[in-house]
């Protein structure tokens, strides 16, 4: 069944550092789809991937953190990569960024490494997760669930563990953005930051 996602506006969110395929394969497949696609970083103009082992290709920066609203798309993508989502965390204005997704149960898709930045949210508290297996207590103690599976979807939140998993990844992500917002519930409200 076609998912129709033309007309929404879906967010990246990342910083130097995150793995290139994590960030190259869902936004080709959410451009495929239809969907207006923005890379988001606190770094202006590119920002600088990792492939396996080594730097990589520069992707342009379509806005930059502190000019990005997240009231202005429907969906929240954050690739990973060691470096990317350790940066990203330290950075106040992206885990706000973040938190507005899964406050207003906006979509938000989120492989690898990329969930770590989620942890400082303080909003995983009984939320069925994966990611890269490396992070798995760290999630447990922020109180997630987390399961060892391909792809996970928990009202309408995404998450991965491995590029290995991109095709079963973009598939649920691209679900999630044509149904657009979930409802929340009370376990989901902001706290003190």
């Amino acid at each position: 069944m076609a998912r129709d996602v033309k007309g929404k506006k879906v967010a990246i969110l990342t910083e130097n550092g995150f793995e290139e395929v994590e960030l190259t394969s869902p936004m080709n497949a959410l451009e495929q789809a239809g969907a207006e696609v923005h890379v988001i970083s606190p770094q202006k103009d590119k920002v600088k991937a990792w492939n396996h082992d080594h730097w990589s290709i520069e992707i342009p920066v379509d806005k930059v953190l502190s000019d990005a609203s997240p009231e202005d798309y429907d969906m929240l993508v954050l690739p990973g990569g060691v470096m990317n989502p350790d940066t990203l965390r330290q950075n106040k204005d992206a885990v706000a960024f973040a938190q507005h997704f899964l406050e207003q149960g906006k979509p938000l898709a989120a492989i690898c490494h990329g969930p770590q930045l989620l942890i400082e949210t303080g909003m995983l508290n009984e939320r069925n997760l994966t990611s890269y297996p490396s992070l798995q207590t760290d999630l447990k103690n922020a109180g997630a669930i987390w399961e060892d599976k391909e792809v996970i979807v928990d009202n309408g939140l995404v998450t991965s563990r491995k590029p290995d998993d991109l095709d079963a990844f973009n598939k649920k992500m691209i679900e999630e953005l044509s149904e657009g917002q979930h409802a929340t519930t009370g376990q989901f409200t902001q706290q003190e930051r």
